[in-house]
């Protein structure tokens, strides 16, 4: 069989301030290239494919510095074409400071992502300064044997290729679980971070406002002052954090 990989690559960044005396507001984005496609890469018998992912991510951005993980195999016959069958995603965070070139043919699109009013439809928008993509996609309940299995469709026409829409969405539901009982969270920040930068990373992707005292509890284990002080709005001063690994020996 014609196998291939491909990778789903998350990344955040700012938006533009409109309060001078707030901090910027991230946004969740995506990569993608001149065909609405994700980056590709080659699978073959002499490595693991995992490797093979790691190695096209490290020429693609010259960076050693990201998070990876497998998604899914995909091997549906609706999406086969001459030159794929099998389809292997690799989830992938990067900090985009950490970036040290981006080919031509990729760019970085805003995730939009809101509910229709038939509630299993969502309405998604990817945009950025030079191009926007708009589809609906649904998510689709079927009894199978003594299972109820959930899959995904886009409804009415898109420039963007199905399987692309349903590989998405299913890199954010990963994202929203894997946030909820790991570290994934820190791999989209600096080693040093704000609290406030770090809440805004579990707001980007679970998609709603959290309340600041009880979000600061929650993640008091998972990390550490340090004496950095940054100012970055017209308020009090803020400390800066790094991630507590003792938290993940624990955890572990």
């Amino acid at each position: 069989m014609k196998i291939k990989g491909n990778l789903l690559i998350f990344s955040a960044d700012n938006k533009e301030r409109v309060d001078v005396r707030k901090l910027k507001e991230k946004k969740l984005q995506i990569l993608l290239d001149e065909n609405n496609e994700l980056p590709k890469f080659e699978v073959n018998n002499q490595e693991y494919i995992k490797k093979s992912a790691e190695d096209e991510i490290e020429k693609l951005f010259e960076i050693s510095n990201f998070y990876i993980e497998q998604l899914y195999t995909w091997g549906d016959p609706n999406y086969y074409t001459n030159k794929e069958e099998i389809i292997i995603t690799y989830l992938v965070i990067i900090n985009k400071k950490n970036i040290n070139n981006i080919p031509n043919n990729l760019a970085f699109y805003d995730i939009c992502i809101k509910d229709d009013e038939k509630l299993s439809l969502q309405n998604v928008i990817l945009s950025n300064e030079k191009k926007e993509i708009r589809y609906k996609i649904e998510t689709v309940a079927k009894r199978k044997r003594e299972n109820i299995e959930y899959t995904n469709k886009i409804v009415g026409k898109s420039s963007i290729n199905e399987l692309i829409a349903i590989i998405i969405h299913t890199g954010i539901k990963r994202l929203r679980n894997r946030i909820e009982n790991t570290n994934i969270a820190f791999s989209f920040l600096d080693k040093e971070f704000t609290i406030t930068e770090l809440q805004q990373i579990y707001e980007i992707i679970q998609d709603k406002k959290l309340v600041s005292a009880n979000f600061r509890k929650k993640i008091e284990p998972m990390v550490k002052k340090t004496e950095i002080i940054v100012k970055d709005a017209a308020y009090r001063p803020s400390n800066k954090y790094i991630f507590n690994e003792e938290f993940l020996k624990n955890w572990v």
